[in-house]
């Protein structure tokens, strides 16, 4: 999905025809589905997910509710769960092309990629071979991240994360260009404020760049504020690649 999207599909009287999972230059091309309630019954134990998001047909978000009164660790550890039960089980395994997962227990919402959720096995796993203190398991729950407005405003209902992050656009958007594999192949998707840092650099360059007065100029320029350990080599390294990939270096 995120770096060999177009595939070579062998059709059944052996002609070939290259088959794009997801367009990545024209977003608002994909077609998007929302399904719930989709049941695994291949599995330990049968799984029922709560709700689906399909990108031209292909389960790339997942959604794990809760009621108001359960944290939404357990949403998490669900989903922990239908790794071992329900993604791998499924013969055709298509739950394993999920790029995103959100959980929320409608006044507490939360997004992470499915890199996270791998590692939360591998806690799990670590964490069980010590005998002695020290690292626990379920770690990787410290990397989910809250959705926020552009002024850095969390939003945390469920309803209002909707309208915003679940949007057709803007989840495209996520999906198919802030989404972003380390060295070591985890893919992340990127925090509010990366997203936003990286949009505000475009759309200044784009300025600049369309403006012969200001080009060069420092109203053609500016700075994003970055604490240490924020991610600025990653909204850096974002930045760069959107800017290559519209033309504008």
């Amino acid at each position: 999905i995120q770096e060999d999207h177009v595939q070579v599909l062998t059709r059944d009287d052996g002609t070939t025809k290259n088959i794009s999972l997801i367009d990545k230059t024209n977003i608002h091309r994909n077609k998007v589905q929302v399904i719930r309630q989709y049941a695994i019954d291949t599995g330990a134990r049968s799984n029922r997910y709560d709700v689906t998001i399909l990108v031209n047909g292909l389960p790339l978000v997942h959604i794990e509710l809760k009621k108001r009164n359960v944290s939404i660790r357990e949403a998490f550890n669900q989903i922990e769960r239908y790794q071992n039960e329900g993604f791998q089980q499924d013969q055709h395994r298509l739950f394993e092309y999920a790029q995103i997962f959100v959980i929320s227990n409608g006044f507490e919402t939360k997004y992470y990629s499915n890199t996270v959720r791998h590692k939360h096995v591998e806690d799990q796993q670590t964490a069980s071979r010590k005998t002695d203190s020290g690292g626990s398991a379920g770690k990787s729950f410290d990397f989910t991240s809250y959705w926020s407005d552009e002024q850095n405003n969390r939003i945390n209902d469920l309803i209002l994360f909707a309208r915003t992050f679940l949007t057709r656009h803007t989840l495209a958007n996520i999906l198919t260009r802030y989404c972003i594999f380390t060295v070591g192949q985890d893919l992340l998707v990127m925090r509010p404020y990366q997203i936003a840092a990286t949009e505000k650099i475009i759309k200044r360059v784009e300025i600049a760049n369309n403006n012969p007065k200001i080009l060069g100029t420092k109203e053609a320029g500016g700075y994003i504020w970055h604490t240490t350990g924020s991610g600025k080599t990653l909204t850096s390294f974002k930045t760069a690649r959107r800017l290559a990939e519209t033309g504008l270096v």
